[in-house]
């Protein structure tokens, strides 16, 4: 772009010089050049272009600058008009407007919308972000509006008065209502429930059909008004020692008769009449065959339901001590004694039931609870497997590994420290485990000292020892695997990773 130049540099255009036509049409069409509407003078401040344009209107109405472009007067110039309206508008800071913005197609804003007044949407209004109203909200102004939640709500819904406004209304139900807590209300009239369990603690009335597929626990004061005949029979069988059945219909009572199976359960001495007198009149046949065991003590056995030494064996980890010998033939009944004096007499020093001690140990050996050693000769094959894992921490100097306490440790250092490992296996007895070392936020660089009894793979590139030299950045993780089957005289070292992460 060009501004106007003088042509005539020779000054051919002067009073009393011969003026030729081409003097003319050289300023004329420079002239013309600098006001062309597309090549012409720009005001952009160079030569010949002329100082920009600051003011513009009949009486500089608006004024531009380096950075803004404004009106004189406040409240004065328009930016378009109702009927002549420019497209689109595009800003990068902030919009202050004190009067009302009228939005006729869609706006996107980018940043925050601060609006001290009204604001009113003639059309639709979509929010992608979060939205705040600290004010009042009416939503709708006839029933034919209506509000739809296509989010979840994440708070409670309170009224603002307490019994004052309804949920919905004759005509305008709502259908379906979960509820994973308690539903607290003073008086419900429920057109048809399916109820998973209810629980009432006043009055209930039902003045239609109750179906129950469970149980119904309940105390019913007064008598029903009427007793229909179930529609389809059932049958009350029993089941157990005790076997009978019979069909009820609701319309008579039933009868079961019963069969008792034979050998089915047991009683104690006490609930046969007149076993124990028979038994004491026994007492002198006993002595005669050298019995020491009172009465009491034999009448322990009431109750095993199985041979005793049987049981015994199955669990010897924990019965060993019991050394009973006698057969379930052995000790069978008091009244035809077969076993003999020295049988019988293993039953001397009891003092509770047997069967129920048996039964008493097998629950005490349930390895789940279970804290001592246990040593299995064979081999040992399980589906999976956990270890101890165990946080330690320094002290002192001082970082205690003890191997009692699991197999997979890890120490977060706050200090210089040295380890200690303690409690090992006997020699002979294999264990290993696994040390996680972090070092602290603050990347102090701490330092640890081994074992003596550690011994590392020699030539290790950070160290000729093997000792390795630990991440020293902040948080870094180290792993090191350490085993023994010496009792501790001798640990193998090994680093399983370096500056983890």
């Amino acid at each position: 772009m060009a501004g106007y130049t003088r042509q005539d540099l020779a000054n051919n255009i002067s009073n009393g010089n011969v003026i030729d036509a081409d003097d003319l049409d050289n300023e004329f069409n420079a002239i013309d050049a600098a006001f062309n509407n597309s090549t012409g003078h720009v005001h952009d401040g160079t030569a010949e272009n002329g100082a920009p344009i600051t003011v513009l209107g009949p009486v500089q109405d608006i004024v531009a600058t380096t950075t803004l472009l404004r009106p004189k007067t406040t409240n004065v110039v328009s930016l378009g008009t109702d009927a002549l309206r420019y497209k689109d508008l595009f800003l990068e800071g902030n919009a202050d407007v004190d009067g009302t913005v009228n939005v006729q197609g869609a706006t996107t804003l980018q940043d925050s919308l601060a609006v001290t007044s009204n604001v009113t949407v003639g059309g639709n209004l979509t929010v992608t972000g979060s939205a705040t109203i600290a004010g009042n909200l009416t939503f709708g102004d006839a029933a034919t509006d209506t509000v739809s939640f296509a989010a979840d709500v994440n708070s409670n819904l309170l009224p603002a008065a307490d019994d004052t406004y309804d949920l919905g209304a004759t005509g305008a139900e709502w259908r379906n209502l979960y509820i994973d807590g308690t539903a607290n209300i003073d008086t419900a009239a429920v057109d048809t429930a399916n109820v998973g369990t209810l629980a009432v603690s006043g009055n209930g009335t039902v003045t239609g059909d109750l179906t129950v597929n469970g149980n119904i626990n309940a105390t019913v004061v007064g008598t029903a008004s009427t007793a229909n005949t179930l529609t389809t029979a059932r049958t009350i069988t029993l089941a157990g020692d005790v076997s009978g059945a019979a069909n009820f219909d609701g319309s008579s009572n039933i009868t079961i008769t019963t069969v008792i199976a034979d050998d089915s359960h047991n009683h104690t001495i006490a609930n046969v009449d007149g076993l124990q007198a028979a038994l004491d009149s026994k007492s002198a046949t006993l002595g005669d065959l050298g019995i020491t065991a009172s009465i009491a003590e034999i009448n322990y056995v009431d109750g095993v339901t199985s041979n005793i030494q049987t049981q015994l064996d199955t669990k010897v980890e924990t019965l060993s001590d019991l050394s009973i010998t006698a057969t379930a033939a052995e000790l069978n009944t008091l009244d035809g004694i077969t076993a003999s004096t020295t049988e019988l007499n293993y039953v001397d020093g009891v003092t509770s039931n047997i069967q129920t001690q048996i039964d008493t140990k097998l629950t005490d050996f349930a390895l789940e609870s279970y804290t001592g050693d246990v040593d299995i000769n064979g081999e040992l094959i399980v589906t999976s497997y956990n270890e101890t894992y165990q946080a330690v921490s320094s002290s002192s100097g001082n970082t205690t590994i003890n191997c009692e306490a699991g197999n997979v440790f890890s120490s977060t250092l706050s200090e210089n420290t040295t380890f200690i490992f303690s409690s090992t296996p006997p020699s002979g007895i294999a264990y290993g485990f696994s040390l996680k070392i972090v070092q602290d936020a603050g990347a102090s660089g701490y330092t640890v000292t081994w074992p003596a009894a550690v011994v590392w793979p020699y030539a290790d590139k950070y160290a000729a020892s093997g000792a390795p030299r630990l991440t020293g950045t902040a948080s870094a993780v180290d792993q090191f695997v350490f085993y023994t089957y010496d009792g501790g005289t001798t640990w193998q070292g090994f680093t399983a990773g370096l500056n983890l992460g």
